[in-house]
């Protein structure tokens, strides 16, 4: 990573944990499983369609186990193939990479690494990455999905990816024990609104001084690290079976229509489109 930029080739019920292993079709794009944490998720499938253009607030770190993928980034416009991509929040784009096997992680912009990985973005939108930037980061993460790993793994696998790429140490885990007693009422409360000063209080500090001892701590804003809670916890529910209204209201959405757009918002595809289907490891081999 020469200058500190990576090598750029051009322009279900409500106590179902997070960390649940989760088979689906996302819409036509393809059959894979998804990993959530806080602040972000990884999408890894075996792409068999097209993903029509669409935006998210995330960041996007585009990973092919195998082969290349495409992107589109003008509606019409000529389809770029790369051995990976970082896209930058809110750029339009359509996807595809058939018959390949790609990881997408996605994660929060406000977060540090978040920050830290844009401010080496050369421009916003669609940032190609080389094959010998991307073969480090991909090459651990096919090597456990291929081999059967579990969520654990590949959760920390993804992290350490969007660690490198930012060229940072991964954060460690979170030690001051008020933010660790939130972060727990939080995920005991997440079908319930939640409050900054109920928190701070709770924590002994007036709203001010918690907040900035979250954001030190975790890396992320508390209104963010709700945000994902909430997009988690209902994903979980609605891709492990539950309903898409059941889903929402488990995770303090108004209604389903709610948690769609923020969804589209955030990951840039309607929970509804996807659906829970047993993934069968050898089509991968």
């Amino acid at each position: 990573m020469p200058n500190g930029r990576p090598h750029l080739c051009g322009d279900a019920r409500a106590r179902i944990a997070n960390k649940n292993a989760v088979r689906c079709v996302m819409e036509i794009a393809g059959i894979g499983r998804v990993v959530f944490w806080e602040g972000g998720s990884l999408w890894l499938a075996l792409v068999t369609g097209t993903m029509s253009r669409h935006s998210h607030h995330a960041v996007q770190l585009c990973l092919p186990l195998r082969g290349t993928a495409q992107f589109q980034t003008d509606v019409d416009g000529d389809w770029i193939t790369c051995h990976g991509a970082l896209i930058t929040p809110d750029a339009p784009h359509a996807f595809r990479a058939p018959g390949e096997v790609v990881a997408t992680i996605l994660f929060e912009p406000e977060s540090a690494v978040g920050r830290t990985l844009l401010a080496r973005c050369t421009h916003p939108g669609l940032n190609l990455l080389d094959a010998a930037y991307t073969a480090p980061l991909a090459a651990p993460i096919a090597s456990a999905y291929f081999g059967g790993a579990d969520d654990d793994e590949l959760r920390g696998l993804a992290q350490r990816a969007i660690a490198a790429a930012a060229g940072v140490s991964l954060r460690p885990a979170s030690v001051d024990q008020r933010v660790i007693r939130a972060i727990a009422e939080i995920r005991e409360r997440i079908d319930e609104p939640i409050l900054l000063s109920a928190l701070a209080r709770r924590a002994g500090l007036s709203p001010g001084r918690f907040r900035h001892l979250f954001v030190a701590e975790t890396g992320v804003s508390l209104r963010s690290f709700v945000l994902w809670e909430r997009l988690n916890r209902a994903l979980s529910i609605g891709f492990s079976g539950g309903s898409w209204t059941e889903a929402a209201h488990a995770a303090n959405f108004a209604d389903s229509a709610h948690l769609t757009r923020t969804c589209r918002r955030m990951f840039g595809l309607a929970p509804t489109s996807a659906r829970v289907e047993e993934l069968e490891r050898r089509q991968l081999a």
